[in-house]
């Protein structure tokens, strides 16, 4: 019996020692949560991303050499918590600059391929207009509004610099790349004859004269409905 409350006593003086040295070191353990938390939520939404352009098909993103050497500092640090979780309070074995600057350089490299993939997708599924045709037919009041919108459409899409965090994100851009397409279709600027643009880019500055308005340009502004918006003017 005595042999029995002994040993609890040596098991209760234990336990003791334990919490009290818990609490001699709980504000470095807190320290160190505190560094591991602001990692993990630094990498959180550039894994968001990377999950976003997988879904969508786009994964030629190689990040291996520099995500291999970090999840082995990892590793080491949590084997060696689990053998003492002292360890990680002692700056000698967990350094925090040095696991600082490796999770950053794993952000930065990561932030890097997305941007490029990113505006890799945007630019090959962006349709490509042509800004001197645009000029020109901004001039005719008959194409001014499809071509201000097709302005504000181009606009938003080159200003969508933020890396997609989701499918949605995908889906907000590809929604104004189909809206320019068919804006741009619908426009027919490819199908404008080389007469009418000739024709549009002289009487848009100078005045076009007579000689200008062949069969072709007329019959081609009549089919429009531009030709009202011609004027002739004596000289």
């Amino acid at each position: 019996m005595l042999l029995e409350k002994s040993t609890q006593l040596i098991d209760l003086s234990q336990k003791k020692i334990n919490l009290q040295t818990y609490a001699t070191h709980l504000q470095g353990f807190q320290s160190r949560q505190e560094q591991i938390k602001q990692a993990v939520d630094g990498t959180r939404p550039l894994v968001q991303c990377l999950r976003a352009f997988r879904k969508k098909g786009i994964a030629n993103l190689d990040l291996t050499q520099k995500a291999e050497i970090l999840l082995t500092f990892i590793a080491n640090v949590e084997s060696k918590f689990l053998e003492d979780p002292e360890w990680i309070i002692d700056n000698e074995n967990f350094n925090e600059k040095n696991f600082t600057s490796r999770i950053k350089q794993l952000q930065k490299a990561l932030e890097e391929q997305l941007s490029q993939a990113w505006r890799r997708y945007r630019n090959q599924n962006r349709p490509s207009t042509n800004n001197e045709i645009l000029n020109l037919l901004d001039k005719v009041s008959g194409f001014k509004p499809t071509v201000q919108r097709i302005r504000s459409l181009d606009c938003q899409i080159l200003e969508s610099n933020s890396i997609p965090q989701s499918s949605e994100d995908f889906e907000r851009v590809d929604r104004l790349i189909e809206q320019l397409k068919q804006c741009w279709e619908g426009l027919n600027a490819d199908e404008v004859p080389e007469a009418v643009l000739r024709f549009l880019r002289v009487a848009a500055n100078e005045g076009a004269t007579l000689g200008l308005l062949t069969p072709e340009v007329k019959d081609w502004l009549a089919k429009h409905g531009l030709i009202d918006s011609l004027r002739i003017r004596l000289t």
